[in-house]
């Protein structure tokens, strides 16, 4: 099934039981809050998890403008499709090290390839379990506004969760686990266990 923000905004006003909407500017209350909300919610859900289907890499170009001290080189970030969570950047060294301060990623490392989750330009073909997080998501938020009940409100944000945790235990059965089991903690800390095999990163 294809997505719009039409039909995510209309799903959400379903779950609240209020009228859906023909349109994104139709002059009703129910579109004007949604319109308001829909950017900020969309934003959170996408950055909560590294979701399969929203996942890009790329290669990064450094900027002109080197960092005042720390690092050596910044990159900034992608904006087609925008960058909303950096994952991972691809270590060429051992003590490659890296921090996203603002729109930049700074580093120490000449070459900069990393895998992000990226805001789709449109939502067509985002995963049906993402899909119908979001929908529960601006239900939840939308919910006191539009209808004005507590329980409504508690009910939307408890519908939210468990949207959540099904969507994300889908999308985790689809791809490897993206680290090693290690029972040290201060080996997992520190990256390196003490016969020098690195650790990765585990998203949940």
């Amino acid at each position: 099934m294809a997505f719009s923000k039409l039909s995510l905004i209309n799903d959400a006003l379903t779950h609240l039981g209020a009228n859906r909407i023909v349109s994104l500017a139709d002059g009703s209350t129910e579109s004007a809050v949604m319109n308001q909300i829909y950017d900020g919610v969309l934003d959170s859900v996408m950055r909560a998890y590294p979701w399969n289907c929203l996942i890009n890499r790329t290669q990064l170009v450094a900027s002109t403008t080197t960092p005042a001290y720390q690092f050596d080189y910044q990159y900034p970030l992608p904006t087609d499709p925008y960058c909303i969570r950096v994952l991972e950047m691809e270590e060429t060294r051992s003590d490659d090290i890296w921090k996203i301060e603002g729109r930049n990623l700074l580093t120490d490392a000449s070459t900069c390839k990393i895998k992000y989750v990226g805001r789709p330009s449109d939502m067509g073909n985002i995963d049906g379990l993402l899909a119908a997080a979001v929908s529960a998501r601006l239900a939840a938020d939308a919910s006191y506004t539009l209808v004005q009940s507590n329980a409504l409100m508690q009910s939307m944000w408890a519908l939210f969760q468990g949207k959540m945790e099904e969507a994300r235990i889908v999308d985790n059965v689809e791809s490897s686990r993206d680290y090693w089991v290690n029972t040290k903690l201060e080996e997992v800390r520190s990256g390196f266990s003490t016969s020098g095999v690195r650790y990765g990163k585990a998203w949940w």
